[in-house]
């Protein structure tokens, strides 16, 4: 019942507007709907961002203690090696998960440092 209604608005929406602006509006509701769910992904991968900085700086705080330095390169590979490994399996180039989790590692870096910053000026 629900198909034949929807086919029939379909047939009559061709024939009120036309076949050519008919593509154009189905055209535009397809893209419609692919930008709205990138706008929901590009919320939740700003969101997941904060979450790994939040996650970063309690590290941070714990280094600190123990008196560990900010940068862990063996670290720091394994987690990039890692995720060009899922990213090739999700067709991402190497070169884009390189650069995407460098720049990743800087921001926790700058975190990282700012906590330490912060600490000596409190210490003073």
């Amino acid at each position: 019942m629900i198909k034949k209604v929807i086919c029939s608005v379909g047939v009559i929406f061709c024939l009120h507007t036309g076949p050519v602006h008919a593509q154009d509006r189905l055209a535009t509701d397809t893209i419609g709907y692919y930008r709205r769910q990138i706008d929901t992904l590009d919320h939740q991968l700003i969101d997941l961002l904060g979450q790994r900085m939040k996650a970063a700086r309690a590290i941070g705080i714990y280094k600190l203690e123990h008196k560990i330095g900010v940068v862990q390169s063996a670290r720091f590979e394994e987690v990039l090696e890692a995720a060009i490994r899922r990213g090739g399996a999700l067709q991402l180039s190497e070169a884009f998960v390189r650069a995407l989790y460098n720049e990743v590692h800087k921001e926790s870096i700058r975190q990282q440092e700012l906590l330490r910053a912060e600490k000596k000026e409190t210490a003073r």
